[in-house]
């Protein structure tokens, strides 16, 4: 092989480890990311430092659903994303009363919190959605700082949907 042959191969080589390299970028910034689980606002269903896999065309396809786990830009910390539950969508009421979540005067059963039903609140226990927002609770309630306290999120704060937990190992799959 001449000298002109092995540099046609090294540049086809180094042309496709560009378009791979590429693609790899364009997936993490618009199909799917990574996030690290810092805390324990989502136990039992999550836990520290668990690592999923981040939806974001779901989002931009606006079929968020009840019970949707999303990652969000926290609305009180800066340079912060926090990770909750969807428990209501623009045009719900949302009341807490006797320690239950009500989503347009029906109560939800929420089988994944740790505390068995129990929803403290502050001061607010009604909240209007108005469009473009969201409610969100995380479901460690005692332990968790959410739309309790910092109301209704934008829906423009919201980077994806949660869908598959990858490490720890023995905890692998969808979520």
């Amino acid at each position: 092989m001449d000298n002109e042959e092995k540099n046609s191969k090294n540049l086809n080589s180094i042309k496709t480890i560009l378009v791979v390299l590429v693609l790899v970028i364009l997936v993490k910034l618009f199909v799917i990311d990574f996030t690290l689980v810092d805390g324990k606002s989502m136990y039992p269903t999550l836990n520290h430092n668990d690592r999923l896999l981040v939806n974001k065309l779901s989002f931009f396809k606006n079929d968020l659903e009840y019970g949707d786990i999303i990652i969000f830009e926290s609305p009180i910390e800066e340079n912060k994303n926090y990770i909750k539950r969807v428990i209501g969508k623009e045009g719900d009421s949302i009341e807490i009363k006797d320690n239950k979540i009500y989503v347009n005067d029906k109560i939800v059963k929420e089988d994944y919190t740790s505390t068995n039903g129990y929803t403290k609140y502050s001061d607010i226990s009604q909240w209007k959605i108005e469009s473009g927002e969201i409610f969100v609770l995380g479901d460690n309630r005692p332990e968790s700082n959410d739309s309790r306290t910092f109301g209704p999120i934008s829906r423009d704060s919201i980077k994806g949907i949660a869908f598959f937990r990858f490490y720890p190992f023995n905890n692998i799959g969808g979520i």
